[in-house]
């Protein structure tokens, strides 16, 4: 009888999240999927028919190919130059001398994710523009007599990117290292490894699952987002993401801008989908 009322006490206390997810995310990808098929007339006004006219624009013009091609490229690189640089600062983060410099080097850490992206982003502007704080030094030293063109480009973009996500990738890796037990480092140095032969195979295929997670976060954030490449690189760049901001809010072609979405959300969800089963088939070899 307890374990009858226990098993309906934790029904009760899942309602409340349960109803908040259909509410908030599954009916409104229902109602996107409806949008997605609706027709619109010259005005881009929407229509009460449906069909698959968003969907056959979309396959049959090159030119949203290559925005896929190039978002998703974007996203995977800004995810490889996160995990880079994250993996030693992780690494630092564990390994710090005591708790006190541990907790300070985490408040630094996360301490960006309090502000806003739009605030993170125009600081990028700041540094990046022609009378900006690069330039500027850069003149004042010298070297240049003429600003560089720091903005406006996909280099820059990925920067932005790199700097607002790198928390995402340090996260999941730190908490990966902080796993292994250092006695398992101990036994391998005390075999005849040396340090970088133990790091190779002890510490490193042990972080795989950070890595991995740390990927997927940085990837789906990055495949998404259409503020920092609008500020950054501005509206002429030829990415997913910041087609569908223009579709859905300057041109307000939203049944074209929700075909786009569910597209992006798909394409995103399949490559996560087979990072996991990468995860989950180097969890079974490592640990059985």
């Amino acid at each position: 009888m307890n374990q009858r009322w226990l098993k309906s006490l934790y029904w009760l206390l899942l309602i409340p999240a349960i109803l908040f997810l259909v509410l908030f995310f599954l009916l409104p990808l229902i109602l996107l999927v409806e949008v997605s098929f609706r027709k619109v007339d010259r005005m881009l006004d929407i229509l009460p028919s449906f069909g698959l006219d968003q969907y056959m624009q979309i396959f049959t013009s090159p030119i949203y190919g290559h925005m896929m091609i190039d978002g998703l490229r974007v996203a995977a690189l800004t995810a490889v130059i996160c995990i880079l640089l994250a993996y030693p600062a992780a690494y630092g983060l564990v390994r710090a001398p005591n708790r006190l410099v541990r907790t300070i080097l985490y408040i630094i850490l996360v301490s960006p994710l309090l502000n806003s992206v739009v605030v993170r982003t125009f600081a990028w502007i700041v540094l990046l523009s022609n009378n900006g704080l690069i330039n500027q030094f850069l003149h004042w030293l010298g070297v240049i007599n003429h600003p560089l063109s720091l903005l406006w480009n996909m280099k820059a973009v990925i920067v932005a990117y790199v700097q607002v996500l790198l928390p995402f990738a340090v996260l999941p890796i730190s908490t990966s290292l902080a796993d292994i037990h250092p006695s398992l480092r101990h036994v391998s140095m005390s075999l005849g490894a040396g340090r970088l032969q133990t790091f190779l195979r002890i510490t490193l295929p042990l972080t795989i699952p950070g890595l991995i997670s740390g990927s997927m976060i940085v990837f789906s954030l990055a495949a998404g987002s259409y503020i920092t490449p609008l500020l950054i690189g501005g509206s002429a760049q030829p990415l997913w993401s910041l087609n569908i901001y223009q579709q859905a809010i300057q041109i307000d072609d939203l049944p074209l801008a929700a075909a786009m979405s569910l597209l992006l959300l798909f394409t995103v969800l399949i490559i996560i989908m087979a990072l996991g089963y990468v995860l989950r088939r180097w969890e079974k070899r490592v640990y059985g």
